[in-house]
């Protein structure tokens, strides 16, 4: 029998949206309602949330890559074996090479 539908309230749209079934906690998904974001699925103490994750393109490929809202600037990212340092300027993130 095929895992439930649950619908999740989106911290972006406030509707609520629907979760896929057999969606688990720290995978992404989209809002049909939102564009240019993507929501993670989280799990604390048996209650799920939606949150908020940024798609960023990576400066040397291009590849797009997710970073969590509440990722603090200055964190250091590794993608296809390079560092890259995490800005975030006027509510947006990028990537620098370190």
């Amino acid at each position: 029998m095929p895992a439930e539908e649950r619908l999740l309230l989106c911290p972006m749209c406030g509707k609520m949206i629907p979760v896929p079934g057999g969606t688990k906690s720290g995978e992404l998904i989209e809002c049909p309602n939102c564009a240019g974001m993507m929501l993670r699925l989280i799990e604390e103490g048996g209650e799920e949330t939606l949150g908020v994750v940024q798609l960023i393109s990576c400066p040397g490929c291009g590849e797009r890559i997710p970073v969590d809202e509440d990722t603090p600037a200055g964190t250091i990212l590794r993608h296809d074996e390079k560092d890259f340092c995490l800005t975030k300027e006027f509510g947006a993130f990028a990537l620098e090479a370190v």
